[in-house]
């Protein structure tokens, strides 16, 4: 049904969680006793104050909620020794939801929420380039813990947001696959990114590229949110229009923060900046990020009664490209490929491995970038080295 309607309408999506939670006199025992900020606790402690947001959102015209569960995974939960309660504390986020959309006999979608982590998988620690906080075998893992917790709640689809770093975002895609396939559903999913002013991660990836390393039959839809004010993101949807087939989503902060950390602006100015691509046919979902609040998301609502959504493309231009921090599409004669990272082919290339000395063997693959190469091509299949943990 989320599909058929994002067919014939914008869709309004509410606003900030954290920010309004800001704002009601909560004490160190609805936190369980812990330091403030960790809102999903609020979930279980305090369910009252969670459904009581969601309701106002949708009486402000929201057609879509989103859970309270950005943080609702084992890596962000450990700072507060909740770690052990990612499945109950996500279903719970997603009952609260539905209990929720009871205030109304409008049809109400409940979006599973998942953050990025406080953990980078492109990131390395210190000075050595292939170390890592985590694997991406783990995060996957860990995902698909929130992951089915929400679907236990009673979701309709989930939505990986505010993506800085593109190798996470493709752990919590395979990890709602892996979860689909093991359940036997088939949920949608959203994808929405954070990005500079350039239109890219915190990883230097191109939005472009993240776009073409995620799309799959699972994707609905393709956005922006956080990063900073509607007038800084609306040249960017005007950018992808044509990179995506799903449907696109907006929704920003109120702005960027003051000197004391508010987000100031008003739900008319947010209405200005968004008015182009509504009256442009560019968007089929909009709403709020930090900072926003009831009153943005009504004024959103009224933008678009009676307005048509974008009409995706039939085909669109990353159809066939590569992707790694840019997109790579093959427009010469040839492509150069580099192929000196092999074990086979090479035997200096070879004998770094087998002593691991994986600086050098990456310096190889530098070399050939630096004359020309547009894609390296890795090879360390052997009968005698574990070539998966080589690899990796």
């Amino acid at each position: 049904m989320l599909r058929e309607d994002l067919e014939k309408r914008i869709l309004i999506l509410d606003g900030a969680m954290g920010t309004v939670l800001q704002k009601y006199d909560l004490t160190e025992v609805d936190f369980a006793g812990k330091a403030k900020g960790c809102y999903e606790i609020l979930n279980e402690t305090r369910p009252d104050i969670i459904k009581e947001i969601h309701e106002k959102y949708i009486q402000a015209g929201a057609d879509i909620i989103e859970t309270n569960s950005f943080n609702c995974n084992a890596i962000s939960l450990k700072d507060y020794g909740f770690e052990n309660k990612v499945f109950e504390l996500a279903k719970k986020a997603g009952e609260i939801a539905r209990e929720a959309t009871k205030i109304t006999s409008k049809k109400i979608y409940i979006l599973g929420s998942i953050g990025p982590t406080n953990k980078s998988l492109s990131f390395p620690i210190g000075d050595i380039p292939f170390e890592r906080s985590l694997s991406f075998k783990e995060l996957l893992e860990v995902y698909k813990e929130q992951i089915r917790g929400l679907i236990a709640g009673g979701v309709d689809g989930l939505l990986i947001e505010t993506i800085f770093d593109g190798l996470n975002g493709k752990a919590a895609v395979l990890a709602a696959e892996e979860v689909y396939e093991e359940l036997g559903l088939n949920l949608p999913i959203c994808i929405s990114a954070t990005v500079n002013r350039q239109g890219k991660l915190l990883t230097g990836q191109s939005i472009e590229s993240l776009i073409a390393s995620l799309d799959g039959p699972s994707i609905l839809s393709f956005g922006f949110n956080c990063s900073f004010g509607a007038k800084d993101l609306v040249p960017l949807i005007k950018k992808i229009q044509q990179s995506t087939t799903k449907f696109i989503s907006l929704y920003p902060n109120a702005g960027l923060p003051n000197q004391n950390g508010d987000y100031v602006e008003t739900a008319e100015q947010m209405k200005n900046d968004i008015a182009s691509i509504v009256e442009n046919q560019e968007i089929n979902i909009l709403g709020g990020c930090c900072g926003t609040t009831y009153e943005h998301i009504k004024v959103l609502a009224e933008l678009v009664k009676g307005k048509s959504p974008r009409k995706a493309p039939k085909e669109n231009i990353l159809k066939a490209c590569l992707s790694g921090n840019e997109i790579y599409r093959h427009k010469e004669v040839f492509t150069c490929v580099g192929e000196r990272n092999n074990i086979s082919g090479s035997k200096l290339f070879r004998t770094m491995i087998e002593e691991k000395n994986y600086l050098k063997a990456l310096d190889v693959a530098r070399q050939q970038i630096e004359t020309g190469a547009k894609v390296i091509d890795v090879n360390l299949d052997d009968g005698i080295m574990d070539s998966k943990i080589e690899m990796r």
